[in-house]
């Protein structure tokens, strides 16, 4: 295969699909593989060169632009890839050590159309991140991860729906990572994320639903309530952020909805890069 930066394709080699767009690798068996991006960066130069022998010094030019890399980083790499496609110690099935000249990808490798390459199962995996805190007090810390865990409660019973773990991702608090590459460590196409702030005896909470695939905000949902009751406020916002959910991503064809949503205050809420909004 020619070498073409600007390649959008999806290839299948062994059952395996890559996507070259969505940058996912899908097992046989339909799963995600769960890879790090410069792993990803390997398969995808691999089959972009199948049959062909790559030297180690262009595989370490290639992967580590403009560094000074060992070779025992390029061979931890290949390790962990190989593994990754499930290739035990001594296997050659897809990619094989050329001694003294450097690897090569055996495996048939064919061009696939990228309509067919999302697995439907995926389709609507969701991860809810927890709420940023961004008021002064240490109580708001906790109504934030309250709102969080009651998305997830109400989302658990949701048909079509598959969540992710809390611990899971709960281990995303307080960092700041590409919605993209949480998507990717998570193996989930949407995550709903948002924040918290004070004023005085007001609260104003965002919440918003991503599409890892590429970034992009979906819809988002403001709600401006007093802080009276911590409870209400975690059920009414919990509630609306699950409506939204469902009736985008399960009544619809696809991650929108008609609509404007409206606060528990009666205000309307505020769209905020967003390609549709959600549901009242």
């Amino acid at each position: 295969m020619d070498e073409n930066p600007g390649d959008r394709r999806c290839y299948g080699f062994g059952g395996y699909r890559l996507d070259a767009t969505r940058r996912v690798i899908y097992a046989p068996t339909g799963r995600r593989l769960v890879i790090a991006p410069r792993v990803f960066d390997a398969a995808l130069h691999f089959v972009r060169h199948a049959g062909q022998v790559l030297s180690k010094e262009q595989l370490l030019a290639e992967l580590w632009p403009g560094l000074v890399v060992e070779e025992n980083g390029l061979t931890q790499l290949i390790s962990i890839l190989r593994r990754a496609l499930g290739e035990s110690r001594g296997e050659n099935r897809y990619i094989v050590t050329i001694p003294r000249r450097g690897y090569c990808f055996v495996a048939t490798v064919v061009r696939l159309a990228a309509a067919a390459e999302t697995p439907s199962e995926h389709d609507h995996t969701v991860a809810v991140l927890p709420f940023d805190n961004w008021s002064d007090l240490a109580a708001d810390e906790l109504l934030a991860a309250g709102i969080a865990e009651s998305i997830l409660h109400r989302l658990s019973g949701t048909a079509g729906v598959k969540l992710v773990a809390q611990t899971s991702s709960f281990a995303f608090r307080g960092m700041r990572v590409d919605a993209r590459e949480v998507g990717r460590r998570l193996d989930s196409r949407y995550l709903i994320e948002g924040s918290l702030q004070r004023a005085d005896e007001r609260l104003r909470i965002t919440a918003q639903l991503i599409d890892t695939a590429d970034g992009t905000h979906v819809w988002s949902l403001m709600f401006n309530v007093k802080a009276d009751d911590v409870f209400t406020v975690e059920d009414h916002v919990s509630q609306r952020v699950a409506h939204a959910l469902q009736h985008s991503l399960i009544e619809s064809a696809g991650p929108s909805a008609p609509a404007d949503a409206v606060s528990s205050t009666g205000e309307r809420a505020v769209p905020r890069l967003r390609r549709r909004s959600p549901p009242q």
